[in-house]
């Protein structure tokens, strides 16, 4: 039941193990550490965990997976204009020697720039190769979804994570949000969602950076984009049910702070794991994690898992 290594072979085992990434914070966002196991209480549908194991990224030796989902339409060109230089950031992110990273584009459809690697140059160069092709279509959940299917091929002992780079809400998926969703949870995905508005970038960008204007006034696009903006907020809904954290930028000092703040979340988290009991439930078990003694601590974990 360990994620630890002996005799550098993993230690396999056919009870299932959950594994609870934790992040805890005071109220001004800095990180607690130095909790040990019995300073959390873990319930497991309101049924408190007796035994549960703690490991820190300090010395868990579990990697990270990491895909990487970036809109590539013709709106969000002064934001790829910022993203084309952050390539480098996402290694840190990455990690221990076993961890991975991938990278899609979506626009109308969805694109593997680089499947599963280690190597930090591919990963560079395929943030650098992302280029705008449709003007608005950004079918975030169908990257979202195909994201997962390529995170649940991963170890299951792996801190699986997903980080999408575009607007805060879809353009068109045919995935639906919710089995989208169960399909994160099932595979223990967690999501982050770095987003900007299309808007607000366009004005910090260089004029030849924003997208060429359409002949005449868009008055369907003004009606389309308000009805748009009154839909749920697909990013928050991501990360609230997966244990994640929505962030935003507009301007590249911001884009290079959230990926530092992740960086920073990333390695810093307490990695809580359990087996599970019996139980009658068969279906979604809901998890909750609290801290002793740590008046004021914000806590954050996946909500619970499928078993």
């Amino acid at each position: 039941m360990c994620l630890c290594l002996l005799a550098q072979e993993p230690i396999r085992t056919n009870v299932p193990l959950v594994l609870v990434p934790v992040t805890v914070t005071d109220s001004k966002g800095k990180t607690i550490d130095g909790l040990q196991a019995e300073d959390f209480v873990l319930k497991d549908d309101d049924v408190p965990q007796k035994q549960i194991r703690l490991d820190t990224s300090d010395t868990v030796l579990a990697p990270v997976a990491l895909v990487v989902a970036i809109q590539a339409s013709g709106i969000s060109q002064p934001a790829l204009e910022k993203i084309h230089k952050v390539g480098s950031l996402m290694q840190p992110l990455v990690g221990g020697e076993r961890s991975q990273a991938a990278i899609l584009a979506y626009d109308e459809e969805v694109r593997t720039l680089q499947d599963f690697t280690r190597d930090g140059d591919k990963i560079t160069g395929a943030f650098a190769t992302v280029q705008a092709r449709t003007i608005k279509n950004g079918v975030l959940i169908d990257a979202v979804a195909q994201g997962i299917q390529m995170l649940s091929t991963r170890g299951e002992n792996s801190r699986r994570i997903l980080v999408t780079l575009g607007e805060s809400r879809d353009r068109g998926s045919k995935s639906k949000i919710d089995k989208t969703l169960e399909a994160a949870q099932r595979a223990g995905v967690t999501i982050y969602p770095i987003t900007y508005s299309a808007q607000k970038t366009a004005w910090t960008a260089k004029p030849q950076d924003n997208p060429p204007l359409p002949m005449g006034p868009d008055y369907v696009g003004v009606f389309v984009e308000l009805g748009r903006m009154g839909t749920a907020n697909q990013a928050d809904l991501m990360a609230k049910q997966t244990g994640g954290q929505h962030l935003s930028f507009t301007r590249l000092q911001g884009l290079e702070d959230a990926l530092g703040r992740l960086g920073n979340e990333i390695h810093s988290q307490y990695l809580l794991s359990f087996v599970p009991g019996e139980s009658k439930n068969s279906g979604y078990h809901k998890l909750t994690v609290e801290v002793r003694e740590h008046k004021g601590a914000i806590v954050r974990a996946r909500p619970g898992y499928w078993p």
